[in-house]
Parts: structure tokens; sequence; C-alpha cells
């Protein structure tokens, strides 16, 4: 069987699509951020010394495009943005207490996504799930 006869990449495409905007919905209802903005305080929240660079990098993103997500997340006043005091031209990434506030507002959306992904697939299925995707994103890497 191939890929191209399954329509693999357009379901994956689709599964994803379909995912990330009720994931979205959900979340702008809860926390007025969306899951790319909440990954990027997820980056900030595990790490320290973040910058933006640090941010594209683990989220696997330009970061022409990160900037754009830091400049709302600014806005909003999760996150601040200051000065290196090791090295002057880069700028470090920091959650705010709203920042911090609005990263446990997506807990209870993600919770009822998952509940429903597990509702769908048997414990089974997402262990072979999380395996195939994986290997995908490692070979695309």
């Amino acid at each position: 069987m191939s890929a191209s006869k399954h329509k693999l990449y357009w379901r994956l495409q689709l599964a994803a699509h379909f995912l990330q905007k009720h994931a979205d919905g959900e979340l702008l209802k809860k926390g007025n951020i969306t899951t790319a903005q909440t990954g990027v305080l997820t980056v900030i929240a595990n790490g320290s010394n973040v910058s933006q660079k640090d941010v594209a990098v683990a989220l696997g993103l330009n970061e022409s495009a990160v900037t754009a997500m830091v400049k709302r997340l600014i806005a909003l006043k999760y996150i601040k943005r200051q000065q290196s005091n090791a090295d002057k031209r880069v700028r470090l990434l920091t959650l705010t207490k709203s920042g911090i506030d609005a990263q446990k507002n997506v807990r209870p959306p993600f919770k009822k996504i998952n509940d429903q992904i597990e509702a769908t697939l048997s414990d089974g299925e997402i262990e072979q799930l999380t395996g195939y995707l994986d290997r995908l994103t490692k070979s695309f890497e």
C-alpha cells in the first residue's frame, strides 16, 4: 500500500488542521491566545535565558514568525523582553504574571482535546500513532 494511494499527506494535513482549528477556538476563549502562542509561552516557561532564536529553534519556526507572536504576547502583557546581561545584542524573554496565568488557563482546553483523542483512539493506537508521527518528524527534520 502506498502513501499516495491512501492520500496520507492530505489526511495528516486535514487531521492537523481540524485539531489546531478546534484547539485555537478553545484557547482563544480561555486565554486569548492560539496554540502557536501557547507554544511560545511553554518554551519560555521551560527554559532560562530564552531568546527569540531559542523559541524559533525549539518550535521549528522561522524567527520572523516568532517575532510576530512575541510582539502580540508583549502587547497582551503575557511576556516581557529585556536585554541580556551577558550579551547586549540579545534580548531575553520571560513570562509575566499574566503569562503564567494564561498558561494555567489553557490546561482545561488541552485536557478536553486530549480526552476526545483518548475517546477516539485506544491506548495502543495512541502509542502506535505517537511512534509513527515521531518517525515521520525525524525523517523530514
